[in-house]
């Protein structure tokens, strides 16, 4: 696998056939599953759209960007602390569609830092998934109001302001208490 520093680099987003089933406190059947399931970008618009009536925080991340790889356990921790609040996390792997050493990798640090919430990844071409996510560089953050609003779209594209984890729990606090 090859680890490339994250910038700016035109990626991808979410594929395949994953069930999105409904448990009794609301979260899917993926919340308990560290696996990536593989996505296509109309499912991606599916599962977006499934979270209307939460804030929603979506980690966009791939195995190749340090970065990322940093910055995911507070992802993680966020979850942890807000998830009884009404706030779903929701990772989105953008690692090349068929790069099986960078998806085994990311399964297994998802399942080491048990990341227990959806995680997908998506399973098209990687130029179009950033193009279509509007994407320029990883890691990148979107958060969304209970109404499926984007509030705040957080990148890396700016190797001299980067967000940091603080930034993502001020945003999610200032949805929490409109």
């Amino acid at each position: 696998m090859k680890r490339i520093p994250c910038l700016i680099f035109t990626l991808c987003l979410l594929a395949s056939g994953s069930i999105w089933a409904e448990n009794t406190d609301g979260q899917s059947a993926a919340n308990t599953s560290t696996e990536l399931q593989p996505i296509s970008f109309a499912q991606w618009d599916g599962i977006l759209e499934k979270q209307l009536g939460k804030i929603t925080v979506v980690d966009f991340w791939a195995a190749w960007c340090s970065p990322c790889i940093e910055r995911f356990p507070h992802m993680v921790e966020m979850h942890h602390k807000y998830k009884d609040r009404g706030v779903r996390f929701i990772s989105l792997n953008l690692d090349e569609q068929g790069d099986k050493e960078s998806i085994d990798w990311a399964n297994d640090f998802l399942e080491r830092i048990k990341a227990v919430f959806p995680n997908y990844h998506m399973d098209e071409n990687m130029t179009e998934a950033f193009e279509r996510l509007d994407l320029l560089g990883l890691p990148a953050v979107r958060i969304y109001a209970t109404d499926g609003t984007e509030t705040h779209r957080l990148s890396g594209d700016n190797p001299y302001q980067q967000f940091t984890e603080k930034d993502v729990e001020n945003a999610v606090q200032n949805l929490l208490i409109q």
